[in-house]
């Protein structure tokens, strides 16, 4: 498991943390803690190569734990910056509460149509069931 904090604790509250874990079958990256929009996608990069090293091309991205203020805008940037996992050729399945899914699932349409095989998800069981078929 690597724990890499992204910020300095700020003003009292946590900040983003990412968390990686290697399960059987795929890569977990767990966001923890509060961050700006956009902060957690800036991550992606370092999620493939993770990925690259440990030698998955599945991966689960938890953000069950993560609190951040999403607009339309962020969705679409997020979904974008996306692409580096259909350049790697990486299965994402997303992880979130409901409440940070947004009805029309935007972000995944927009890395859908920069070629990312993803899917957005509630619980863990069908995230995992989707991504190890």
């Amino acid at each position: 498991m690597l724990l890499a904090s992204l910020n300095d604790e700020i003003g009292g509250r946590m900040s983003l943390q990412l968390q990686i874990e290697q399960m059987p079958g795929y890569l977990a990256a767990i966001f923890i803690g509060a961050g700006e929009p956009g902060e957690a996608s800036e991550q992606f990069e370092s999620i493939v190569e993770h990925c690259r090293s440990a030698k998955k091309d599945k991966l689960l991205i938890d953000t069950t734990g993560y609190e951040v203020k999403v607009s339309l805008t962020d969705r679409f940037l997020m979904g974008k910056r996306g692409h580096i996992f259909a350049a790697h050729r990486i299965k994402v399945a997303f992880v979130c509460r409901p409440e940070q899914i947004d009805a029309r699932k935007f972000g995944r349409l927009v890395a859908q149509n920069r070629g990312v095989t993803v899917e957005v998800f509630t619980d863990f069981q069908s995230a995992e069931a989707w991504l190890l078929m």
